[in-house]
């Protein structure tokens, strides 16, 4: 018997028993990231700050610039977040449960419901990149028709021009109430705007995953234009200081962290 077994030994060559250790060495390390039979589900959170700090109705924010400072102490936030887009790797783009939502940050809530994704197909290894979405609402004939106003308890519509305000920010200052409603979807001010976040790398999807972006306020007026609230102290109307606001959009979104549930 003995003498069997070494003669077994003897015939298999050396390069065999290598390429056999290395496979088992592979495959042990992909144990922890096969594929399984499910469905992966991803939870988008929003952390909205200013400049460095959570934001808050109760706080007031000092913004140095142009050798001054303005003092802000926000009262309202509300804005349509629509056509959310996750990008993996392998070119799959994962549309999120919903098209239109509704971030009501004094009420703490999005409506019709969390913003949340669920993969098309089960025991798929996807790995997330990036994240496309528009803020605003974009279509001409949803805003003409008011077609969102059935889906949302309070829609931002603007009845007399006959279309969604994209985005409401109103706050308070030592002398005056600023007022920006940002909308129009007909040129020359078509005011929604399309944004990509590219991660810090690419994460790979278990069955549960959180993704939070940040959004900082101070790049509203801060961003690609610099918007001074004492010259613009109010906008309620698609014109000229709107779409510079609007353009100030892309500058506020950025990606802020993934971790598997």
């Amino acid at each position: 018997m003995r003498l069997l077994c070494n003669s077994l030994k003897m015939k298999i060559p050396l390069k065999l028993i290598v390429l056999l250790c290395v496979l088992i060495l592979v495959i042990n390390s992909c144990k922890d990231e096969d594929p399984k039979p499910f469905k992966q589900n991803v939870s988008l959170e929003i952390e909205h700050t200013w400049n460095d700090s959570i934001l808050s109705f109760d706080s007031t924010y000092v913004w140095e610039h142009d050798f001054k400072k303005d003092t802000i102490s926000p009262t309202t936030l509300i804005y349509h977040i629509n056509h959310l887009t996750l990008f993996t790797t392998d070119s799959l783009k994962i549309t999120s449960n919903q098209t239109y939502y509704m971030v009501d940050f004094g009420s703490k809530a999005v409506l019709p419901e969390n913003i949340s994704f669920r993969t098309p197909t089960e025991g798929i290894k996807n790995y997330i990149f990036a994240m496309e979405f528009t803020i605003g609402v974009a279509d001409s004939l949803t805003n003409a028709a008011g077609l969102l106003n059935s889906q949302f308890v309070a829609p931002m519509y603007w009845g007399l021009i006959s279309g969604y305000i994209n985005f409401k920010f109103e706050a308070k200052t030592p002398k005056s109430t600023l007022l920006y409603h940002i909308g129009g979807y007909k040129l020359p001010y078509y005011n929604a705007r399309k944004i990509k976040i590219v991660f810090n790398k690419p994460y790979y999807l278990s069955e549960q995953n959180t993704l939070t972006i940040s959004s900082d306020i101070l790049k509203l007026f801060n961003a690609v234009n610099v918007i001074d609230p004492e010259k613009i102290s109010e906008i309620q109307e698609p014109n000229k200081d709107s779409q510079r606001m609007a353009d100030n959009f892309s500058g506020i979104f950025s990606f802020k962290s993934f971790h598997k549930s």
